[in-house]
């Protein structure tokens, strides 16, 4: 219809509309104007130029159309309203969160500046009478609707809306036969049922064991129960080792035991392991339990680091860090800056200590460090504990001497997959300090040395939390997969190749396990037809032999791992050896009695 309206114009709440007893005239039918196109220059993606006077204003009550659309971040939860609005965007990259602090940025220009991603908006499904969907972050749209304001945002509200959904939940891949696994797991503030007198949240007994039951379902069906998980955000032992009972019953393969050091935090949640009975656990001890902020003498460590060390298969030396580090909430204020400066240079002295006692030390540091793989322009977390940052590119190190305490420096994993896949939460809330509406981040890290970083066959998120709609957490199972929004961060698998001695040859198959390279043999030089791996590439060299062989040739995986100088000491050979390489014949019954 085409209307003649007689009113006052208002703004209601931010939403411009006409009151005051309008009067609305029929004069006629007229045609839709032609739809504004929304892409990926509209809305402007640069805050300061934006594509009007006042972004998303000059469009309200427009006709828009969405050819293309990617949805940022999956449905919130209201009371009355379960499946609420999505965070989207009109282009085809999904917005992440950047580095620096959002702009207008901290006034120097040294400090990266973020834009907030201001081309990410709302979508409600059903506002003008669709049905309402369930859609996961991930998935693309296209739609036909009109710009309205609510709440105190800009949304877009359908009148055509076609999506195609991601696909959730999605699994880590299966470790290989001479693999181990390390896992990280946020527990969404796991709490039991039973009310212990300390003020703790104690849930509903139905929401503790279908908690419990979903976690569990997440840890094997989508994590593939890690050999080492490193946990957070878990009240205490009980309600750890109670997890462990619920996850080894869903699979007879799976035996865990919990590990668990009550800390400081005045919400009473943990950091603690779930580990498989392939593990041989030599110590667990809490570090930095009573150190102190230099700003008031408070406790430092909220979660004090918790470190594991052990074996894994009876042969791989391997040590675990936990780490559940202060949120970035608040980090406007300078108490906070200089609480997470100073628990980061704690925990990158400590992982210094342990490489200074062992330079070959097979350490990772993981867990929930509420830090970005880059600096959020107060504080790079992530980079001091890391050993590699730039000081000038962090506010507090305008107050501080920021030393670089770690070399050689730990690899971020994180940094080893690919971009679309660096992130493990997303903040929903509209414009806070942690991160903008519906911007994908990395707030969990897996951090390895560099003993063991040559080790690292892969890194894997298990999809299934930070993709997935907010009420979900309350399914039981009747109203999408079970495993979906177990918590609100992804659990993350680092996958190692287990070879001690590293030599190219996994410690199953290897049946010399203190391999030295280069090898020891062949101290006179190398003879024709006689072998060594002189260059500690993991093949056997031999003599120049002027045409007349050698016939064969020879890996340390031929050998099972073992050198000529090893082989010399097994089959207790000849001096002649030793000075000239081991005999082809020697080679031969060596590799063929290791084979069998």
């Amino acid at each position: 219809d085409t209307v003649e309206v007689a009113g006052q114009v208002a703004e209601f709440f931010g939403f411009t509309e006409i009151t005051g007893g309008p009067v609305v005239t029929v004069t006629g039918v007229g045609t839709l104007p032609a739809a504004i196109v929304f892409d990926v220059q509209t809305p402007s993606p640069d805050p300061l130029a934006p594509s009007c006077a006042i972004e998303y204003e000059c469009y309200e009550g427009m006709l828009v159309e969405i050819p293309a659309g990617i949805v940022a971040a999956s449905n919130q939860e209201f009371g009355s309203d379960p499946f609420a609005e999505v965070h989207v965007t009109a282009g085809p990259s999904r917005p992440f969160r950047e580095p620096g602090a959002e702009i207008p940025g901290l006034g120097d220009p040294l400090i990266p500046i973020w834009d907030g991603n201001p081309e990410v908006f709302e979508l409600d499904p059903d506002k003008l009478g669709l049905p309402n969907l369930n859609i996961p972050a991930r998935s693309t749209f296209s739609a036909v609707g009109v710009i309205g304001f609510e709440f105190n945002h800009y949304e877009f509200w359908p009148t055509v809306l076609d999506v195609t959904p991601a696909p959730l939940p999605v699994a880590v891949r299966s470790k290989q036969a001479e693999e181990g696994t390390v896992g990280s797991f946020n527990l969404f503030r796991l709490f039991d049922d039973v009310d212990d007198g300390t003020g703790d949240a104690v849930l509903p007994t139905d929401e503790y064991v279908r908690r419990t039951a979903k976690i569990a379902a997440y840890i094997v069906d989508l994590m593939q129960s890690p050999d080492i998980l490193a946990v957070q955000e878990v009240e205490s032992l009980s309600v750890l080792e109670y997890l462990a009972t619920v996850v080894n019953a869903l699979d007879a393969s799976v035996s865990y035991s919990a590990y668990l050091v009550e800390g400081n935090d005045i919400g009473s949640i943990d950091v603690g392991f779930l580990v498989r009975d392939n593990v041989r656990v030599n110590a667990v001890t809490q570090l930095g339990a009573l150190e102190t902020l230099s700003v008031d003498g408070s406790l430092l460590h909220d979660r004090p680091p918790l470190l594991l060390e052990g074996t894994l298969n009876d042969a791989f030396p391997i040590s675990v860090m936990v780490l559940h580090m202060r949120s970035l909430g608040g980090i406007e204020t300078p108490r906070t800056q200089q609480k997470r400066y100073e628990q980061a240079q704690s925990v990158a002295q400590k992982v210094q200590d342990i490489q200074n006692v062992d330079p070959n030390v097979n350490l990772v540091v993981i867990g929930d460090m509420n830090a970005f793989e880059f600096t959020d322009g107060y504080v790079d977390l992530a980079g001091i504990i890391k050993g590699s940052f730039v000081p000038s590119e962090s506010l507090v190190c305008a107050s501080n001497t920021c030393v670089d305490l770690v070399a050689p420096d730990l690899t971020d994993e994180i940094l080893n997959i690919p971009a679309e896949e660096r992130y493990s939460f997303i903040f929903r809330d509209s414009f806070n300090a942690e991160g903008s509406r519906g911007d994908a981040q990395i707030l969990d890290h897996a951090m390895t040395s560099q003993a063991m970083g040559s080790l690292v066959t892969g890194l894997e998120f298990a999809r299934g939390n930070a993709d997935a709609a907010e009420e979900l957490v309350e399914d039981d199972g009747t109203l999408d997969d079970f495993v979906l929004r177990a918590s609100d961060h992804d659990g993350l698998v680092l996958y190692i190749f287990r070879d001690e001695d590293k030599d190219g040859v996994g410690d199953d198959l290897d049946v010399c396990r203190s391999t030295v390279l280069p090898d020891g043999a062949a101290t006179n030089g190398l003879k024709p037809n006689r072998f060594a791996d002189i260059d500690g590439d993991g093949v056997f060299e031999s003599g120049e032999s002027n045409g007349n062989g050698p016939s064969d040739s020879f890996d340390l995986h031929d050998t099972a791992g073992c050198t000529c100088e090893q082989i010399i000491e097994e089959e207790g050979l000849g001096n002649g050896h030793t000075k000239f390489g081991c005999s082809i014949g020697a080679m031969r019954n060596w590799v063929s009695g290791v084979s069998q």
